[in-house]
């Protein structure tokens, strides 16, 4: 049996290096991918569908699964709505305010997929319920007894592979977009050399990690603000990555920094020890990180020097334009395909355009071979566009 994936990329919305997971799980397991493709025509030949791509090539098939996401619509349109004074869409559901309460009509109110409050990436089964209830407290409290956050600000995304992928938070592309290339810290550390990976590698031949090890691809990133520690996101492959997730997910909506999971001991060797590990190294890297570790007087002074710094960031952030910073993120966002970065004999394989556009190499290299038909010659001109769009300072 062959699978094959077609789709301009897998899981956009998340970082890069989730995604590069993601497509080595799918590979291990047999998956053959299409990149930057889409599905022009499906055409029944012989009995069996036929798919066209944009390339004008062919794939036949014997079953297709169109994963296309999913609009309430379907669900809303033999409901009546319309004569009931409802306003609704197809893509966003009953159009509602913050309080999950009907625009069109104060006494109806709508939650989870059906609420145009909540967010498609935001759509998941433990957010409906947590918008449900609100929905029925927003129905029956005087509103100066509701909460604000009707709709939860830190939803977890998880992809249910084996192992899982997980994140919660801004992405790094949303941290640069918003502190700057520099004005934030994150640490990403692989699971591949600790002692949970060489438990999880027992059984395989001569008890070495191969890539049929979940390990082999797992990682755990953490993100945060400077110079206060502040955890403003989260990326996890791991066979217990939502588990990992789920305590990023706390902390996020206590306000905790690197510092307070620094302090809290995790079990060894657990899958959440390596979360703890990067969470030390980010707290300890700095003179007021290392200061806090030193007692009352310790703490005292570290709190001093954050706060001292924190107009000099607020500075330099000031100093960062707001294109630039655009700029910054958008090539964060995007990366090198694999197959250009063998072919160009340059080791980018899994950067992002803005970690690609250090090496010197590859830019002359880019330039010279975008006109190349052996290449991808839409991915080096939009390499190249976006590193000619570079704003001045």
């Amino acid at each position: 049996v062959e699978i094959f994936i077609v789709a301009p990329s897998i899981l956009p919305a998340e970082d890069i290096a989730a995604r590069a997971a993601t497509r080595k799980i799918l590979q291990k397991n047999g998956v053959k991918i299409i990149y930057h493709r889409k599905v022009v025509k499906v055409l029944e030949m012989d009995q069996f569908p036929q798919i066209q791509l944009d390339d004008a090539s062919y794939m036949p098939a014997d079953i297709l699964i169109c994963a296309v996401g999913r609009e309430p619509g379907r669900n809303l349109k033999d409901l009546g709505l319309d004569k009931a004074g409802i306003k609704w869409s197809n893509k966003k559901g009953i159009l509602v305010n913050s309080h999950l309460q009907s625009v069109s009509m104060k006494h109806i109110y709508a939650c989870g997929d059906a609420a145009s409050a909540v967010e498609l990436s935001d759509r998941r089964a433990s957010h409906a319920g947590w918008t449900g209830f609100h929905a029925v407290q927003s129905a029956i409290l005087p509103n100066f007894l509701l909460p604000e956050d009707t709709v939860h600000p830190f939803v977890p995304r998880v992809t249910f592979l084996h192992p899982e992928v997980a994140a919660i938070g801004m992405t790094r592309a949303e941290c640069v977009k918003k502190y700057g290339h520099d004005g934030f810290q994150y640490l990403q550390v692989d699971e591949i050399g600790t002692d949970r990976c060489d438990i999880d590698a027992i059984g395989v031949f001569d008890n070495e990690l191969s890539s049929s090890s979940t390990s082999a691809q797992g990682f755990v990133e953490l993100r945060v603000s400077k110079p206060d520690g502040k955890i403003l996101g989260a990326t996890a492959v791991s066979t217990a990555a939502s588990e990992i997730i789920n305590e990023i997910g706390l902390a996020l909506c206590s306000g905790l920094t690197v510092r307070d999971i620094a302090r809290s001991l995790h079990t060894y060797p657990s899958y959440g020890y390596l979360m703890h590990r990067v969470s030390l190294s980010l707290a300890m890297n700095n003179l007021p990180g290392a200061l806090s570790a030193c007692g009352p007087t310790g703490r005292l002074l570290g709190w001093l020097l954050r706060t001292a710094l924190v107009p000099v960031e607020w500075t330099k952030r000031r100093r960062k334009s707001k294109r630039m910073r655009e700029w910054e993120a958008t090539g964060t966002d995007l990366e090198i395909d694999h197959h250009i970065s063998s072919r160009l004999n340059c080791d980018v394989i899994g950067l992002s355009y803005f970690e690609a556009s250090a090496d010197v190499k590859f830019c002359k290299l880019a330039r010279q071979h975008a006109d190349d038909e052996l290449f991808d010659r839409d991915m080096l001109t939009d390499f190249i566009e976006w590193l000619d769009s570079k704003p001045p300072r």
